[in-house]
């Protein structure tokens, strides 16, 4: 396909990870949330094809037809709904560093990944001629309810392997499988055309497309060119509140995505903590605290008076401020290769917006494979240089999600959060500090299993995720 037009660079998602560990090289393969600017640019060939123009009409007499037949439904009426009934997606595990789930767009299912830190929706089209065709891809020829864009409006996202150039278009879209009771007709998504990303070239990925799970009713200027008329896909279908939680074990253990009445009423419940999110775009609230028992180590200058935390699914690991670079390498080269030690190092405390959390040592200590094709442990942490509003970024992903149920309620703006066990129910009525200690690390257990101090988490750090500002240019960030 021939390009015209000014298509700008934008900020793209970098692998910070391997810059901050130098005991194996890494290579970041997937970029899950994105910056983009849309340009006008003339239709492609395809554009004009009769049959998808046929159809798009079809879909829009049909619509306007149900609408003249019937009075505003009850979503339309109400800013936030809850859903009829329950409803779980299962997130399929690759390697403790991606999940993937089941996303419908027209009729056609496609496995994505929900992230919580990104806005739009992208997904593999048959508009792109050069990939691999062994991944699933959205074929809007196939759909009698795909609109095009009536300005043929065509996007370039850069990611830290590579461009991605894709076109916008109006369909159908459900979260989960095509029995979902949450949907949205006629949104705005982007169907890729040509891209130069290697997870996608070598078809080795498992996901086909990236879908935010933002809590904006719009979608925030810089994260969509032009945003004024882009509501985001939660505001589109009126979601109230949703919850995700990654079970622990194996490196296939999958996650789940809920949402239904019980999800929507569980702030009320035993076991919930609720953290204002205090963020403007995204799932963020400030840190008030945090705290780790390393000897001759002082961790109380961090967060004075406060940083920003991010609770975001679409990073692999958990990610400190540079400033404490002194503590994640001390509990780095405190880990023994061959995993003996694992019950003697700290937990780690985080105080969220007065809620608190703690995780243990088998949350950042991962087993991974040598360049010998050994397996050996290692600490592995993110590092972040951007000030937010609230002062430092801390980001916790799914080493976070991993241990905590939560709940994202978008109508109240608020994350409850509950501890979570291994198969990803809510933990028993419990304070989340199941003892008196001072949750400085090794002086108590905190209601954690054995294994969680005796248990790595096995995974590739090859394929990590992290966010694209996290090397951006700007030393500021806001949330």
């Amino acid at each position: 396909m021939q390009v015209q037009g000014n298509l700008r660079p934008h900020a793209h998602r970098q692998d910070s990870f391997h810059q901050a560990n130098a005991q194996r090289p890494l290579q970041s393969t997937v970029s899950a949330v994105h910056l983009s600017k849309r340009v006008s640019i003339g239709a492609d060939s395809e554009d004009a094809d009769g049959m998808v123009n046929a159809f798009a009409e079809e879909g829009k007499a049909e619509k306007a037809q149900k609408t003249a037949a019937l009075s505003k439904s009850e979503t339309e009426k109400q800013e936030f709904v809850t859903p009829s009934r329950e409803y779980s997606i299962q997130l399929d595990n690759h390697l403790n560093v991606q999940y993937s789930g089941r996303f419908t767009i027209g009729e056609q299912e496609l496995p994505v990944i929900y992230d919580t830190g990104s806005f739009e929706v992208l997904v593999l089209s048959t508009k792109c001629n050069t990939c691999v065709k062994t991944l699933s891809m959205y074929d809007y020829k196939k759909s009698r309810s795909f609109r095009d864009s009536p300005t043929h409006v065509v996007a370039e996202h850069e990611f830290v392997s590579g461009d991605v150039v894709t076109a916008e278009g109006f369909e159908t879209l459900r979260l989960g499988k095509r029995d979902s009771p949450v949907s949205t007709s006629d949104m705005t998504f982007w169907m890729v055309q040509s891209h130069e990303l290697k997870f996608w070239k070598t078809g080795h990925a498992i996901f086909s497309g990236i879908v935010g799970l933002s809590h904006v009713k719009k979608i925030p200027d810089g994260f969509s060119g032009d945003s004024s008329q882009d509501r985001s896909l939660l505001e589109e279908m009126h979601l109230d509140a949703f919850a995700l939680c990654y079970q622990r074990g194996g490196i296939a253990s999958p996650g789940w995505l809920q949402f239904g009445p019980s999800i929507s009423a569980m702030a009320h419940d035993k076991g919930f903590q609720s953290v204002d999110v205090s963020g403007d775009s995204h799932w963020a609230t400030k840190l008030s605290q945090f705290k780790v028992d390393l000897d001759g180590i002082d961790t109380t200058s961090l967060c004075k008076p406060s940083c920003g935390a991010l609770i975001d699914s679409g990073t692999s690991l958990l990610t400190f401020p540079r400033s404490a670079s002194h503590i994640t390498d001390a509990l780095k080269q405190k880990v023994k290769r061959d995993c003996s030690n694992l019950d003697e190092l700290p937990t780690l405390y985080f105080e969220l917006d007065g809620a608190e959390v703690v995780l243990p040592p088998r949350a950042y200590i991962f087993k991974v494979t040598g360049t010998d094709g050994l397996p050996y442990c290692r600490g592995a942490f993110m590092k972040v240089d951007k000030e937010s509003q609230f002062g430092e970024v801390f980001i916790l992903g799914m080493p976070f999600l991993r241990y905590y149920f939560t709940v994202f309620d978008r109508q109240n703006k608020q994350v409850h959060i509950a501890r979570s066990t291994e198969d990803c129910k809510v933990a028993p009525h419990m304070s989340l500090l199941a003892t008196n200690a001072t949750a400085s690390g090794r002086s108590g257990r905190h209601g954690f299993a054995s294994a969680d101090f005796l248990e790595a988490t096995p995974a590739d750090l090859d394929d990590v995720v992290s966010p694209p500002w996290l090397n951006a240019a700007g030393e500021f960030i806001r949330l």
